[in-house]
């Protein structure tokens, strides 16, 4: 379960300087979506977001908590890979007749791609 484990928090900075602002807390946060050439959403625990929100206030960089308690798009994920894996094991993918554009690939897909694993990596 991700839910009491973690937050996200939207930074005003490209993903490159998200990165670079990241590494004091080793591993603790990470890049969870880049949402445009200046806006860059963080995962990771929840003090360490606490310390990235009051650094970005005390240096000027617009921030602001998502309200969640969950770490999406981020390792923390990974605690739930093998649950996941076994609810999506039915997912049983059919082509279908609209042009799918993955966000994960960025390209068109068959849309009999778009098994468990798929939507794991999603």
């Amino acid at each position: 379960v991700l839910s009491g484990g973690g937050g996200m928090a939207w930074l005003a900075l490209p993903e490159t300087q998200a990165e670079e602002l990241l590494t004091t807390w080793n591993g603790q946060l990470s890049v969870a979506a880049v949402n445009g050439p200046s806006s860059t959403v963080v995962a990771g625990q929840p003090e360490a977001l606490d310390e990235l929100l009051a650094r970005c206030e005390a240096t000027g960089v617009w921030a602001r908590r998502i309200p969640v308690d969950y770490a999406s798009h981020s390792p923390h994920v990974e605690e739930i890979r093998d649950t996941l894996a076994g609810e999506l094991r039915d997912v049983t993918p059919r082509s279908g007749r609209i042009a799918f554009h993955s966000t994960v690939t960025g390209d068109a897909l068959d849309t009999a791609e778009l098994d468990g694993a798929y939507w794991f990596r999603n």
